[in-house]
Formats: structure tokens, sequence, C-alpha cells
């Protein structure tokens, strides 16, 4: 087994523990009940079945039931009920992120982040694994899915797609990417009100270390200059960022 998955059990197992409870603030007494009864399947049965219903199809709160029972399911004490959930984890990820773009009023989403937070833990992993392995067009699309869990666009995880993106050779949609992401950091910045997230961070910035890379490697200097000096003014402390800012500069 390798150490990627023992981080990913490990993970898994430490978030089901977390999620003892119900969803916080939710008003769906029946899945409440459900879940706090242990009896995840028929929980995520039902969650499910609302979705598909008109009348409550828009709740943002089924989706979340369905990736927390997800969660608990892949880690059940039963071998069979472990044995048909164990590839789920991409599954509650995406309805993770489908109940951030549902609660479109904001009034559940800020008592659940902890579990939101446990589920970009999950697809950073994802995103590094790819990366690692020189997969950017997958690395662009784990991003993508790991954004879907912010409730506001990360400018930031949105320039990191446009740079796998430009090295999978998918250059036109990638600028575009990193043009947009750019604009929004540069406006941050200028209000000083750039939030970087922690979980992410550590991915951006290998992103940029390669993208730098990739770009000496193609004889595009001075657009590497150009990166680096952003990325410095983001991180303006980071050791690797310098390193690899005064490598390109001297």
């Amino acid at each position: 087994m390798t150490t990627k998955k023992v981080l990913s059990i490990f993970i898994l197992s430490i978030l089901c523990i977390q999620i003892s409870a119900q969803v916080a603030g939710g008003t769906y007494e029946k899945l409440a009940k459900l879940y706090n009864s242990g009896k995840y399947e028929s929980c995520f049965n039902k969650a499910d079945a609302y979705t598909f219903r008109e009348d409550y199809s828009k709740d943002a709160e089924p989706y979340l039931y369905i990736s927390m029972c997800l969660i608990k399911l892949m880690n059940s004490d039963d071998d069979e009920i472990r044995e048909d959930y164990k590839k789920s984890t991409k599954d509650a990820i995406k309805y993770a992120g489908k109940f951030a773009t549902k609660d479109k009023m904001r009034e559940i989403y800020p008592l659940n982040l902890d579990f939101i937070n446990e589920m970009k833990k999950l697809q950073k992993n994802v995103i590094k694994e790819n990366f690692n392995d020189g997969q950017y067009s997958k690395a662009a699309s784990s991003a993508k899915m790991y954004n879907k869990l912010n409730q506001d666009k990360d400018n930031l995880v949105l320039y990191y797609i446009g740079m796998n993106q430009v090295m999978s050779n998918n250059i036109g949609q990638g600028n575009k990417n990193m043009e947009d992401g750019r604009k929004g950091i540069k406006a941050l910045l200028k209000e000083n009100k750039l939030v970087i997230d922690k979980i992410i961070k550590s991915s951006i910035i290998d992103g940029f270390m390669k993208y730098t890379e990739y770009l000496i490697k193609e004889s595009k200097t001075e657009e590497a200059k150009q990166v680096i000096s952003f990325a410095k003014d983001i991180f303006p402390n980071d050791g690797y960022i310098k390193v690899q800012y005064n490598v390109i500069f001297h």
C-alpha cells in the first residue's frame, strides 16, 4: 500500500470520527434522526431521494447529508457495506461541492466548515498526486473540484488551474484562467484583502515553481520573471519562491 493511500485512509478515519453529529443548523429532522441513529445507508438513500423531488431539489442540506453518509459508509464496521462504498470519496467531495453551491443564502455552509475543510484535505491529496505524477490536466480538473467546495471563487486556485492547463497544452483556456485569477488576486492585494487558503497553499507554491521551470525550458525567460515576481508578491516570505526568484533573475 502506497504512502499516499495510507494517508488518505488515515484522513478518512479521522474524518469519520469527527463527523459524529448531524448537519449543523439543519432543519431536515428525518435525516438528522436517521444519521444520529447510525442508519447511514437509509439516511443516504432518503437524502438522495430528496434531491430528485422538485420541492426539495434546490435545498442544500440533503446534499451535505449525502456527502457525510458516504464518508461514514466508507468507514463502516460492516465489511460488505465498506466494500460497496470503498470508492465513494470522489462522490462525497462532489456532493459537498453541490452543497456549497446550493446554499445560496449562506445559512448552513459557515456552520459546517469543519467538514468542508476535511473534504478539501482529501481533494488536496488528489491534486498533489496528479501534480507530482506530471498529470497536469488531471491536476487542473482536481483543482476545479476543490474550488467548488468554496462558496466564493478562489482566484489563487483559478490561477493554479490555469498554470496546469498551460503545462498540459490547453494553452488558450489556461491563459484565460491565469489572467482572470491574476486580476482578482491583484485587486485583493491592492486592498490588502487577499486571504490564502492554508490547505491548498503548498500546492499553489509548487505550481509556481514547476510552471516557472516549464517557462524556462520553453525559452520564455521574461514570462518566467513576471510569474515568479507575481508569486513573490503573493508569498513574500516563502523560502522556495525566494530561491526561485534569485535563480531566474541572476
